[in-house]
């Protein structure tokens, strides 16, 4: 099973990031502008890490759990 997509938006996580970066957009910021992880939220460990490693195609599930919650350091999406 692959997870590279937010449920909520239809965007692949691959589409998230990059606008991300190309807006300069925090985690928050992203999640905020673009509603991913708004409404089932359980997208949200995949959208931190995502933003935090750059990783966009997942093959394990995540919980809230497995990623830390947003926090001030999550200014800078990761580059590759």
């Amino acid at each position: 099973m692959k997870i590279e997509r937010c449920v909520c938006t239809q965007r692949p996580f691959a589409g998230l990031l990059e606008q991300a970066r190309a807006d300069g957009l925090s985690l928050r910021q992203l999640a905020e502008t673009t509603g991913a992880s708004a409404c089932c939220t359980m997208c949200g460990p995949y959208l931190r890490r995502c933003y935090r490693t750059g990783q966009t195609v997942f093959t394990q599930l995540l919980d809230q759990d497995d990623e830390p919650p947003t926090s001030p350091r999550d200014t800078t999406p990761h580059r590759s």
